[in-house]
C-alpha cells in the first residue's frame, strides 16, 4: 500500500484519473471470504477472452493498495492500458472507492463475521457495502449487481427499490456430495451466523444447507427466499484436492474440474463465472481459464519447501477457518502448522478462534502452533 499512499499525497486525483482510462468496465469484488481467489479467476477468464486486465492481485484491497496496484501497471507517463479493471475491495473501503472511481459491476461474495474490531457485526458490514453500491452507476441502470443468492444477508443488497431486476444477477450451489458419499451438513450449529429472516426476523428454513448460513433458504413467515440463480453449480463432487462440477451457465451446462481444494473455492469459481457470464464471455473462457489459473498468495498456494510439498491456506474468521480445517483434517499424511497473529493487518481481535471448529482436526494429527 505504501506506493499508493505516496502517490495519493502527490496527486489526490490519481485514482480517479486512472479509473477513467479503463476502456470497458471497472469491476469491484467485495465480501468477507474468497475475494482474492475470485478476482484471480475472473482476471484469468477475461484474459482467455483476449481482454487486457489490471487488478490488485496481491490482495491490497483498501484504497491506497488499489491505487498502488494501478500505478504499478501504468506507464511512467501515467497511461493505463486496460479493457477491464478487476478490483478486490475491502468491505469498509467500498464507500471510499466508489466515491473516486466509476464502477459498473459489483460482486458480493458472502458475509460472515470477520474482524469485529474493524467492521462490527454483519448488519454494519452490509450497510458499508450498500453505501458503496449506492454511489455506483448501477443505481442509474448502467451495470449489474452480482450477488451470492445462497447468502440470505447478501441477497438483501438486491432489495433496494431503486434497483431494477434487470440490474441483478445471482449465483449459488444446488447440490453437494463428498467423495466418501456423505451429504454436507452444517458442521456445528454456531457457525450458522444468520438464523433470522432479514426481512421480518422470522426463522429461516433450509431445503439445502451448504455450510454456515449458505444454502437454499426460505422464510415461511414472509416468503423471503433464495432468488433464481443465473449461474449455478447444479451438482458438486468434492474431492480432497479438486471438485467436479456440473456448471449451469445461463442456458448452457458443462462438466468442469476445479483444480482447487475445498467447497469454498466452488463459490469463488461461481462468483467469477457469474461476472464472466454477465459480460458475455463464452463458457470456453471458463474451462480454458481453469486450466491456466495459478493460485495467488496464501490461497490454496502450493510450494515446495526444502523438498516437502506445502499447501498454504489463509484463515481469518470462524466459518472460513472451519471449512479449511475440515479440508486439511482429511489429509492422513500431512503435518499441520497453524500460525495465529494479531497484527493490524490481521485484525487485533482474535476471539473468533473460539468459534472455529478446531475439533475437526483428528486427535492423532501432528500439529505445530506458531504466530505472535
Amino acid at each position: 500500500s505504501l506506493p499508493g499512499k505516496v502517490a495519493r499525497k502527490l496527486d489526490p486525483n490519481l485514482l480517479r484519473n486512472l479509473g477513467k482510462q479503463v476502456k470497458k468496465q471497472v469491476i469491484a469484488v467485495t465480501g468477507t471470504n474468497g475475494k482474492t481467489t475470485t478476482c484471480g479467476l475472473l482476471a484469468q477468464f477475461l484474459r482467455e477472452g483476449n481482454h487486457r486486465v489490471v487488478h490488485n492481485q496481491l490482495g491490497a484491497n483498501m484504497v491506497p493498495g488499489i491505487t498502488a496496484a494501478l500505478v504499478k501497471q501504468s506507464s511512467l507517463t501515467g497511461q493505463l492500458i486496460a479493457d477491464y479493471a478487476v478490483l478486490e475491495v475491502d468491505e469498509a473501503s467500498m464507500k471510499g472507492l466508489t466515491a473516486e472511481i466509476g464502477v459498473q459491476r459489483v460482486l458480493v461474495s458472502n458475509l460472515f463475521r470477520d474482524q469485529l474490531d474493524r467492521y462490527g457485526e454483519l448488519d454494519t458490514t452490509a450497510k458499508m457495502i450498500q453505501t458503496g453500491i449506492q454511489q455506483t452507476e448501477i443505481m442509474q441502470g448502467r451495470g449489474r449487481l452480482i450477488l451470492n443468492g445462497d447468502d440470505p444477508l447478501v441477497t438483501t443488497l438486491g432489495q433496494d427499490p431503486a434497483l431494477a431486476k434487470d440490474n441483478l444477477l445471482y449465483f449459488g450451489v444446488e447440490q453437494v456430495t463428498y467423495q466418501h458419499g456423505t451429504t454436507p451438513t452444517c458442521p456445528v450449529p454456531f457457525t450458522r451466523e444468520v438464523t433470522q429472516c432479514p426481512a421480518c426476523q422470522g426463522p429461516l428454513y433450509y431445503a439445502v444447507l451448504i455450510f454456515g448460513h449458505l444454502g437454499a433458504y426460505r422464510c415461511r413467515q414472509c416468503d423471503y427466499q433464495r432468488p433464481a440463480l443465473a449461474v449455478a453449480a447444479e451438482h458438486v463432487l468434492v474431492k480432497p484436492e479438486a471438485s467436479e462440477i456440473r456448471l449451469r451457465y445461463g442456458e448452457q451446462t458443462a462438466d468442469i474440474t476445479l483444480p482447487l481444494p475445498g467447497l469454498f473455492n466452488v463459490y469463488n469459481l461461481l462468483a467469477a463465472a457469474a461476472v464472466a457470464y454477465d459480460l458475455g464471455l463464452p463458457i470456453s473462457a471458463i474451462t480454458a481459464g481453469l486450466r491456466n489459473y495459478q493460485s495467488v498468495f496464501g490461497r490454496a498456494e502450493k510450494k515446495v519447501l526444502q523438498g516437502k510439498n506445502a499447501l498454504i491456506m489463509l484463515i481469518k474468521n470462524p466459518v472460513g477457518a472451519s471449512e479449511v480445517l475440515k479440508l486439511v483434517g482429511g489429509d492422513p499424511k500431512g503435518k499441520l502448522l497453524i500460525a495465529l497473529n494479531d497484527n493490524y493487518a490481521d485484525g487485533r481481535d482474535v476471539s473468533w478462534i473460539w468459534d472455529a471448529q478446531f475439533e475437526a482436526i483428528p486427535t492423532d494429527k501432528h500439529v505445530i502452533v506458531s504466530g505472535v
